[in-house]
């Protein structure tokens, strides 16, 4: 009959069995599987971590709980090809629980100490050296038992030249290199995932893959596989940096007339934090050809300020950047947003948005800032009255009222983007001045109530108006055409100082008798 103090250990053990079985099935899936007794064979990438694994199978290690108890220890030795009885020592664990390694592996070897009651005894190399090819062996003693495991460890590597980070237009060469003493029947490079095959800018011979001239969506893993006429396929992976431009290949930067601009000029990587001597940054304009004042950045960011920016900047700049004795060029085109004010033979006032250079998607979007928008859903404002209308940049005005008056703001967007955007002041006023020969805009006048003169507001027929200059407000001015608009229903006319009304009324039949 079981005491209660035996049975208790015994419900403890089949936990302890339950719950670490599964997760050392869990942990060898990611590595090749190899209990005692066995002989095994793996590959592992120099430069990263390795892992020989050695475990109990779930059979012996319920068998063998109770003995894990009582101490063990733990050899692993890396033996000779050309003899089993000469092997050198890798890493050891006495029962005590002290370690020993070789000088070689101090800092690289190391065993999992909590594995050892879960019957995981495996060997974990990091960093992985060429020279850690070879057959390794585990010597685990527990109680009176033994138990060994066998592997053979193979190294693979791709290398690339020139080593370290490449610049963008440089070419490079990626070599497959294994340990595995026969030589493969096919090497096969993937970039990301996609085979690549011999063409364009590739060609691979033997086990090396060539690349012509490197562009920047070269970055990122390359990996190669080597298959054997035994079956045996192996594989490793390279990570490639091109240094290079982020933004896009011609980016075109959008400012308003008067306004200052930044031309962007960014690197993914900065040289110096790679470790590539020797970079240098400068800006010229394509029509000029001439070198423009030195541009200073940091983290990888060289832009060019251009302060109040006007239709003479427009166009095409060139930076260049040059590292290690190899030069990168990136366009960026500036286009400069001003606006038109109009008037069509129909005598409807236009205000069209114009850039001075276009890429082909831009899409406008007019709005009258100060207008209050009840419609905060819509992503577009579009004005409301039937006599203002919009087609593309142009914004028409059938017949020009009051409160138009003020700052409209033309947006230039592409797709769901805003590129840029410039405001344009519209201001409604009359006063008389010297008549000027040409046709004449025509408008809508109101009477400014906050004038210190005073106003009068009545109907003129067939009156004669020309552009002049504002006597009060100091403010732009529209004016009226006598071809154009023949009658008007409404007008303001301002009393200049020392004159009456009279004045300007005898002004008016004097105009009109002309």
């Amino acid at each position: 009959m079981l005491s209660l103090g035996h049975l208790a250990s015994t419900v403890m053990w089949l936990l302890l069995v339950w719950t670490t079985t599964l997760p050392l099935q869990l942990t060898n899936a990611r590595y090749a599987s190899c209990a005692v007794g066995e002989k095994c064979r793996m590959w592992a990438e120099e430069g990263g971590p390795a892992e020989l694994p050695c475990s109990l199978s779930p059979q012996k290690l319920a068998h063998s709980q109770e003995q894990l108890y009582r101490g063990l220890s733990i050899r692993w030795v890396r033996r000779e090809n050309s003899s089993r009885k000469k092997y050198h020592l890798v890493l050891k664990v006495e029962r005590s629980g002290l370690k020993k390694m070789a000088h070689s592996m101090m800092h690289r070897a190391t065993v999992w100490d909590p594995g050892f009651l879960k019957g995981n005894f495996s060997l974990q190399i990091e960093p992985l050296l060429k020279d850690d090819a070879g057959s390794y062996e585990a010597i685990v003693r527990s109680g009176n038992e033994v138990w060994n495991c066998h592997l053979e460890l193979g190294v693979v590597l791709v290398t690339a030249s020139p080593p370290g980070p490449l610049v963008a237009s440089e070419p490079f060469r990626l070599t497959c290199n294994s340990t595995h003493p026969g030589k493969p029947t096919k090497t096969s490079w993937f970039h990301a995932g996609l085979l690549i095959q011999n063409s364009g800018r590739f060609s691979s011979l033997d086990q090396s893959l060539f690349v012509s001239r490197s562009v920047q969506s070269d970055s990122g893993p390359w990996t190669c596989e080597l298959t054997f006429a035994d079956g045996e396929r192996i594989s490793a992976t390279y990570n490639l940096r091109i240094i290079g431009f982020t933004e896009p290949t011609s980016p075109v930067v959008y400012a308003a007339a008067g306004a200052d601009a930044s031309l962007p000029c960014n690197l993914n990587y900065h040289p110096t934090d790679t470790g590539v001597p020797g970079l240098t940054v400068h800006w010229t304009r394509e029509e000029s050809k001439a070198k423009l004042p030195p541009t200073h950045g940091n983290s990888g960011n060289f832009p060019l300020h251009l302060p109040a920016v006007g239709l003479n900047d427009t166009g095409c700049y060139l930076c260049k950047a040059t590292i290690r004795s190899t030069t990168i060029t990136k366009n960026v085109t500036l286009a400069v947003i001003t606006v038109t004010q109009a008037v069509t033979e129909a005598s409807h006032l236009l205000l069209i948005c114009n850039l001075s250079f276009y890429a082909g998607n831009e899409r406008f979007q007019w709005k009258h800032l100060d207008e209050v928008d009840t419609n905060h859903s819509s992503p577009e404002v579009s004005p409301k009255r039937l006599e203002v209308s919009r087609q593309g940049s142009t914004l028409e005005f059938s017949q020009v009222l009051p409160e138009d008056e003020g700052t409209w703001e033309c947006r230039v967007h592409a797709a769901d983007k805003l590129l840029g955007s410039v405001q344009h002041q519209l201001n409604i006023t009359l006063s008389f001045g010297t008549k000027h020969p040409g046709p004449d805009p025509i408008t809508y006048f109101k009477c400014p109530m906050n004038s210190k003169h005073a106003l009068i507001c009545y109907k003129l027929h067939d009156l004669h108006l020309t552009q002049v200059s504002s006597l009060a407000e100091g403010r732009a001015l529209l004016s009226v055409s006598p071809r154009n608009f023949p009658a008007l229903d409404r007008i303001v006319a301002a009393t200049l100082p020392g004159k009456g009304v009279k004045d300007v009324i005898q002004k008016e039949k004097a105009l009109q008798t002309e």
